[in-house]
């Protein structure tokens, strides 16, 4: 999962609107719009923020759902071994 969608999931569960949690860590509506919309990344502040008002580890933000990516990387390799691409 990237990062866009791991601000809206936890927007989502926070039930917030993207102008509320913009509010919520002091930048506007629209660069959350951007963020969501893989338009633009948040900087650090925001970043921090953002962990701390979702209650999760800026890692666990940023990579996502880890066992999810696991799997999509798994599924990635057995794609390329099946076309020759890994040596």
């Amino acid at each position: 999962m990237n990062l866009s969608a791991q601000i809206k999931k936890h927007r989502n569960a926070l039930a917030l609107s993207q102008e509320q949690l913009a509010e919520k860590i002091f930048v506007t509506h629209q660069s959350v719009s951007n963020w969501e919309n893989n338009k633009t990344y948040p900087d650090i502040k925001s970043l921090l923020m953002l962990s701390e008002l979702f209650g999760i580890s800026i890692d666990e933000l940023i990579k996502g759902d880890v066992n999810m990516m696991k799997r999509e990387i798994s599924e990635q390799e057995k794609t390329d071994f099946q076309k020759g691409k890994l040596s």
